[in-house]
C-alpha cells in the first residue's frame, strides 16, 4: 500500500477528537494535530480535525511535533478556535 492509498484511508475514517491541555499558562499540548499552518514568535496556528487553533503568546516556542501531538511553550495569552 503506497502513501496515497494510506492517506485516502485516513480521510475516510470517522472524525477524530483533539485534546488541548494547558499547564500553568506556560505550556500547551495539542493531541491529534494534523499540521502547523503558521508559526512565528507570537502566533502559532495548528490544524486539527475540523478546525484551526490559533495560539497567541510571547515568546512561543514549538517544542515538539510528532505522532503524540504538539508541545508549545511560552507565556500563553489566548486560544482561538475556528471551525472549517
Amino acid at each position: 500500500m503506497n502513501i496515497r492509498e494510506r492517506a485516502a484511508i485516513l480521510d475516510d475514517l470517522p472524525h477524530r477528537h483533539s485534546t488541548i491541555t494547558i499547564r500553568d499558562g506556560r505550556e500547551i499540548y495539542v493531541e491529534n494535530c494534523r499540521c502547523v499552518c503558521g508559526c512565528d514568535d507570537n502566533f502559532i496556528t495548528l490544524s486539527v480535525y475540523g478546525m484551526n487553533i490559533k495560539i497567541s503568546g510571547t515568546p512561543l516556542i514549538l517544542e515538539s511535533f510528532g505522532a503524540d501531538g504538539v508541545k508549545i511553550s511560552g507565556k500563553i495569552h489566548s486560544l482561538t478556535m475556528e471551525e472549517l
